[in-house]
């Protein structure tokens, strides 16, 4: 099944939210983070993120922007989970 033209404009706009959320602070979590939400992707639209960084790759030599990035991240967003060194009361 081919995506539609509204839907690659969407995945765009995820891409490129990924390269800036990636661009602000690089590290290896938000690296992890990026591979997963992709990896998480149907396979149609998972297909197309290569051609997309190609896009954003050749539009950056032109000294093109990049299309305008999603506002929300496509996943939950990470449960943090309180921990203590102190033995439990009880």
């Amino acid at each position: 099944m081919a995506l539609s033209e509204a839907d690659e404009r969407r995945l765009e706009a995820e891409v490129a939210r990924m390269v800036a959320e990636l661009r602000i602070r690089p590290s290896q979590e938000r690296e992890d983070r990026i591979g997963l939400e992709v990896a998480v992707l149907p396979a149609e639209e998972r297909a197309l993120v290569p051609a997309v960084l190609l896009r954003f790759v050749a539009a950056e030599r032109r000294g093109e922007p990049l299309p305008e990035a999603a506002s929300a991240s496509g996943l939950p967003p990470k449960r943090r989970i309180a921990w203590s060194l102190r033995p439990p009361r009880g």
